[in-house]
């Protein structure tokens, strides 16, 4: 049997995550909103898997306002990704370009990064995403880092917690907030909704429920 280099700590196996990993021929979970069981993985349960994926879900370029704001994130350069409770981060450098998969009803981000020689492919279950915020907040750290702030984009699942989230990444020359930063993150809340908040609805990003 093969191991995953990650362990589910606890009386049970029943956990929140985010998605679904998959390092070379290891598989790791990391996504599917909201509580789920997670069977023991191993070569039969991940191969299973993989085949759901590959003759289920043909993969497709963004589809919706909730897939084309991934994409654009994808596409803007460093950024931080946190998954569920923040003890998973994933460092994105330079310009991907993300795909999806699946029916409308369950829909993916599909993520592939390497060569044939060693890989990451990564897809996150987004059909459960009920709504997109926009922070700027001061940072969290701030004794360490006075007067600082983090520009980041949260997704929230269907409880309305937050279950994925992105801090854009090298927002600071010295005590001074990069322009250019600033100036795309602004952008692209205005081009999803120009709010701090909005709801998901079946990938339409919409204002809140009055």
């Amino acid at each position: 049997m093969t191991t995953c280099p990650m362990s589910w700590r606890g009386p049970s196996r029943r956990r929140r995550a985010i998605g679904h990993l998959w390092l070379g021929h290891l598989s790791c979970r990391v996504s599917i909103l909201g509580d789920v069981v997670f069977p023991s993985i191993d070569d039969t349960v991940s191969g299973e898997w993989e085949r759901q994926m590959n003759t289920t879900a043909d993969i497709s370029e963004a589809a919706s306002e909730l897939e084309r704001l991934i994409a654009d994130l994808s596409g803007s350069g460093l950024l931080v990704f946190v998954f569920g409770d923040g003890l998973s981060t994933a460092h994105l450098k330079g310009v991907t370009t993300p795909l999806f998969r699946g029916p409308a009803d369950r829909r993916w981000w599909h993520v592939e990064l390497g060569d044939d020689t060693a890989s990451w492919t990564m897809d996150v279950r987004i059909d459960e995403i009920t709504g997109v915020r926009f922070v700027r907040a001061p940072y969290p750290f701030a004794p360490s880092f006075p007067g600082q702030e983090v520009l980041t984009v949260q997704f929230l699942g269907p409880r309305g917690e937050k279950v994925l989230h992105c801090y854009v990444h090298d927002l600071y020359d010295g005590q001074r907030m990069r322009p250019g930063k600033l100036e795309a993150w602004r952008a692209l809340r205005e081009r999803y909704g120009n709010r701090d908040e909005s709801r998901v609805d079946q990938g339409t990003i919409l204002a809140p429920a009055a």
